[in-house]
């Protein structure tokens, strides 16, 4: 797992930005915390006014990727910005990085390809995109072209959910091969026994294709076809976008350090939100229970929480129930919405501290 956190892992998001600020509802003097990962969080973070964001990640080339985005935002102008990055082509990616003024610590090919699409995860994507052309090209290119959910629901039935295509996923998400070829964690180390990944992914996915349409969504585009079509950019990515996240960038700090030793140095009640993408898939049970000891001791009244998981199924133990209000209503509606429709969610706020703050501190 070292070299998972030493590497650029992920350079394009895969969270929706749209179900995490449902979730967390951030107010104007809210002290926001968050994962960095691709920077996409923090800055999807920033289309809501908030006092101050503290951006998290053990892995200083996250943080690194999210400092990048956030100077070119800055520097270039949007069209710029966007070529830069790797949105759109572009053959003078090295000259605008001198324009930005900022050392990096990636390769000038990384930078000349465009780095949007350089991490880990996002050239698997490209690697896989490029034998499904092969495979099944022209029904990927009619997936993206349908305008009604209803007949993009009647080709997922007739066309597109085959037993080959069954079995495709069965076997190229099996835990014994990804700890070999994707090398992600997230996808092996704490799956619950009763998930099978090929299933449930391919099950997750029909669900979000019967009642969202193929070509609005990001995540779609960039597992299927390698990179992510204009039509369904996130927001940093669009000039409307860019221009609410521009003047909220002062209030982003980066730190590197992984989240669980953050939040035991954090100051108590200094928090409000609470950004933990899908930490519980990548750390021991006895992790997660620090975890959400410190998130309730560094909890400002009231405070949200989100926390997504991916392969692993992690409950708020019964012994600190008491310390957190989960909203079981929100957690099943976001699943439905999320279009990154991996993640199963737990959401809701910390309950009164005054009552549960003994409860919490008794929990060995």
């Amino acid at each position: 797992m070292a070299s998972f956190f030493s590497r650029l892992s992920y350079s394009f998001g895969n969270e929706d930005w749209k179900t995490e600020a449902q979730a967390l509802k951030i107010q104007p003097n809210d002290t926001v915390l968050c994962v960095t990962a691709s920077g996409d969080r923090p800055l999807h973070l920033l289309l809501s006014e908030c006092r101050k964001l503290i951006s998290v990640d053990a892995n200083p080339l996250q943080n690194a990727l999210l400092e990048l985005k956030k100077a070119a935002l800055e520097s270039l102008s949007f069209e710029d910005y966007l070529a830069f990055l790797g949105a759109i082509p572009c053959k003078y990616r090295e000259e605008l990085l001198l324009r930005i003024g900022t050392s990096v610590p990636f390769s000038s090919g990384m930078i000349r390809k465009g780095i949007l699409y350089q991490g880990t995860t996002e050239r698997l994507c490209s690697n896989l995109a490029k034998i499904l052309k092969l495979t099944r090209g022209s029904k990927i290119d009619r997936l993206f072209q349908f305008d009604s959910v209803e007949e993009q629901k009647l080709f997922l039935k007739k066309e597109w959910d085959t037993a080959i295509w069954k079995k495709a996923f069965y076997y190229a998400l099996h835990p014994a091969l990804t700890r070999l070829t994707v090398k992600d964690p997230g996808l092996y180390a704490y799956v619950d026994p009763k998930i099978h990944p090929g299933i449930y992914v391919r099950e997750r996915m029909n669900y979000n294709l019967e009642h969202f349409l193929a070509k609005e969504n990001y995540f779609l585009s960039l597992i299927l076809k390698g990179v992510v079509d204009p039509i369904a950019f996130p927001p940093y990515l669009t000039e409307g976008g860019a221009d609410a996240i521009r003047p909220r960038l002062s209030r982003l700090t980066t730190q590197t350090i992984d989240l669980v030793s953050y939040l035991k140095q954090a100051p108590s009640e200094s928090i409000d939100c609470f950004s933990l993408s899908d930490v519980a898939s990548y750390i021991s049970d006895a992790d997660f229970l620090t975890l959400l000891r410190e998130l309730h001791r560094t909890a400002k009244p009231g405070a949200r929480f989100s926390i997504r998981q991916f392969m692993s199924r992690r409950t708020i133990p019964k012994e600190l129930a008491s310390c957190f209000e989960q909203d079981h209503a929100l957690e099943r509606a976001l699943e439905h919405q999320d279009n990154c429709f991996v993640y199963h969610f737990t959401v809701g706020k910390v309950a009164d501290k005054r009552a549960t703050a003994r409860t919490a501190a008794s929990v060995p």
